[in-house]
């Protein structure tokens, strides 16, 4: 009777750890029409990481007189972003298109991914190609377009 107590608490306890590292790809609906409207309002744009497409609910802009930094996530602001991107770049190239296989990783442009699957440090040099990011008033134009270090592709555009 042990044996199937302990069995069954291991089951509970591995089906727990999977759930949680499972990513969501869309967010929750509402049947209500009004909480629809809601979060379209909300939904700032999409990325696309591995051939899949994601909702950017959080864009937070960082930028000094070497860097223009933007961080993205498909979860909200004081929610706890397991799932997030960072592209950023030497402000003296702010509104040029950067090809990374010609530019310096870490000085030239910064890119970091991070969900709970995966971690692209940004460490790591991009395979190939292009991110420009110009700041616009208080807001900002970004948009790369990126093969990362194992061959998948990053896809990003704000307006």
């Amino acid at each position: 009777m042990r044996q199937i107590y302990k069995l069954f608490a291991m089951a509970v306890l591995v089906l727990t750890v999977v759930s949680a590292c499972q990513k969501p790809e869309t967010p929750p609906v509402s049947d209500d029409p009004q909480d629809d409207q809601q979060t379209v309002e909300q939904l700032l744009g999409t990325y696309k990481y591995d051939g899949k497409e994601y909702p950017v609910y959080s864009l937070a802009v960082s930028a000094d007189e070497s860097q223009i930094i933007v961080k993205i996530s498909p979860f909200k602001e004081g929610e706890n972003q397991t799932t997030y991107a960072v592209v950023g770049i030497n402000t003296a190239l702010q509104g040029t298109v950067i090809d990374v296989e010609k530019a310096w990783h870490n000085d030239d442009y910064y890119f970091i991914y991070e969900d709970p699957l995966v971690y692209y440090s940004q460490y790591r040099q991009l395979q190939s190609g292009t991110i420009m990011i110009k700041a616009v008033g208080k807001s900002v134009k970004v948009k790369a377009d990126l093969i990362l270090p194992d061959g998948k592709k990053f896809a990003f555009e704000y307006k």
